[in-house]
């Protein structure tokens, strides 16, 4: 028979004695902290902010275009990718899988005429890598192509993907 160790069960009644308060999120579409936007709205909010105001994209100036549209399909395809290059700890537009974004993106069902993918790492906060790829070429002409409506994003221990697409 396995013992407890005398500082668990310690701390365990001190708790009990304590009525300490578990972590534990709430259960259902309750929202835990009302009022301060999820990640990927203030993400959303934040890439409808340039795509509205216009840029310059490196020696580009990218005129205004169109606000986007959260999109589930789009997000579950950056959050596993997210989570994929969390794991394996590699920033990549390949997944360990040797996917694709365009591949990762149909997987969800969802059908694009266009597509388009922006990976990052180690930025603490939307701010923080909208900022970093604002300063990219490549990834600022993704945020700014009026082809895309609408948008997914995920985050994993600080790798950062951003998925835009156009439906069918």
């Amino acid at each position: 028979m396995r013992t407890v160790p005398k500082v668990l069960l310690i701390l365990g009644f001190v708790c009990l004695l304590a009525s300490c308060a578990t972590t534990t999120p709430p259960k259902g579409d309750k929202d835990p902290d009302p009022g301060k936007p999820t990640m990927a709205e203030a993400m959303l909010a934040a890439v409808n902010d340039v795509r509205t105001e216009g840029t310059t994209c490196g020696d580009t100036v990218a005129p205004p275009v169109g606000e986007l549209q959260l999109n589930d399909l789009l997000t579950e395809a950056a959050q596993d990718h997210s989570d994929d290059m969390y794991a394996h700890e590699t920033m990549s537009h390949v997944g360990s899988d040797g996917s694709n974004p365009g591949e990762r993106i149909a997987a969800t069902g969802y059908q694009a005429t266009w597509w388009g993918e922006n990976v990052a790492w180690n930025q603490r906060s939307v701010e923080e890598v909208m900022a970093a790829w604002l300063s990219s070429t490549g990834h600022c002409v993704n945020i700014m192509n009026p082809n895309f409506t609408e948008f997914g994003v995920g985050e994993a221990g600080y790798y950062w993907t951003q998925v835009f697409g156009r439906p069918l």
